[in-house]
């Protein structure tokens, strides 16, 4: 896998996706501990074994993108990153409340609402911020903070043309805007935010959902 190079790792109703770094491998997202065997597969075949995964990136600390951050650490020896809006969350597990809207939005409400008490808690290894290089693990990429979701959602602009979005943008039938957030106005600036940075040929990686151009962003809205 060549460097800056995203592979998106399918994981049913959420995606992880990973990258190739100078030496070895960073993973955007973790998945919920039910999804273990089937990322650990996605990972086997694509090379990356214990001591090659150099870092795990956690785009924001909802329990199905950070349910096995511990085991990654435990089994491939890989430190953990979050931004530190969001290491509050990771640390306790307890995801934050949210405003739902659409129906997607209701669907999530009655999901939560069984997953009353959150995900696995896990200390991270490694706080990010706005504007972070991540060539020291050997990344052509920089950290996007773009809050709304979560307090401390990010996203990452990657050489080469790509973005792996996490929450900030899912795609279940079209691009659109998550369906629940933590707070609506910041999430609308991160939105603008978004269009003004992410150059028009780029390739956006949700994390719910496929692929799709940046031009599809103009069309991006956070209904009320």
């Amino acid at each position: 896998m060549k460097r800056n190079d995203v592979t998106r790792i399918d994981l049913g109703f959420v995606s992880a996706y990973l990258l190739g770094a100078e030496r070895g491998f960073v993973l955007v997202d973790t998945g919920m501990k039910s999804q273990r065997e089937r990322l650990a597969a996605a990972l086997a075949k694509a090379g990356c074994g214990s001591g090659d995964l150099v870092l795990v990136i956690v785009s924001h600390a909802d329990y199905d993108h950070a349910g096995n951050c511990e085991w990654l650490r435990e089994s491939f020896g890989a430190p953990i990153a979050i931004h530190s809006a969001d290491a509050p969350t990771l640390i306790s597990g307890e995801s934050p409340q949210r405003v739902m809207s659409g129906r997607f939005g209701k669907i999530l409400t009655r999901i939560l609402s069984k997953r009353r008490g959150g995900g696995p808690s896990c200390k991270p290894d490694i706080l990010l911020e706005d504007g972070q290089d991540l060539a020291p693990w050997g990344l052509s990429a920089k950290v996007l903070h773009l809050p709304g979701h979560t307090p401390g959602a990010i996203g990452l602009l990657v050489e080469g043309g790509n973005f792996v979005a996490g929450d900030v943008f899912a795609n279940w039938r079209r691009p659109a805007a998550s369906p629940f957030v933590h707070d609506r106005a910041a999430y609308r600036a991160s939105i603008e935010r978004a269009r003004k940075l992410i150059p028009i040929d780029t390739k956006i990686w949700p994390g719910h959902g496929g692929p799709f151009p940046a031009s599809a962003l103009e069309d991006i809205a956070l209904g009320d």
